[in-house]
């Protein structure tokens, strides 16, 4: 019973020991280990760097709907560019480019 005891109590630190030595590893460098990690890092900076993007796009919209609401002559200048709409009393001009001329 002296010997079996003895032997459980040095082999279960080994034992113990050689799971650690070939799972930790394993657990590091397999697919939901460093890989994964780095992967999600990636993909938390773009996610991060398209929130700043849209954050800013926001504030744009945000500032041209204001200045809409208060500004009559960027409501025209809007339609003017946006629907090429013009007012009853301008006259449209065209004049053709160099590379719609015919000789």
């Amino acid at each position: 019973m002296l010997a079996l005891r003895a032997r459980l109590t040095l082999g279960f630190p080994l034992l113990l020991l050689a799971v650690t030595i070939v799972g930790v590893p394993t657990m590091i460098f397999g697919s939901n280990g460093l890989p994964r990690h780095r992967r999600l890092r990636a993909q938390l900076s773009a996610q991060v760097e398209e929130n700043h993007r849209l954050a800013t796009e926001l504030l744009r919209l945000r500032t041209e709907i204001e200045a809409f609401q208060r500004d009559p002559r960027a409501r025209e200048r809007a339609v003017r560019e946006e629907l090429g709409w013009v007012r009853r009393d301008e006259i449209i001009v065209e004049i053709p480019s160099r590379t719609q001329r015919t000789l």
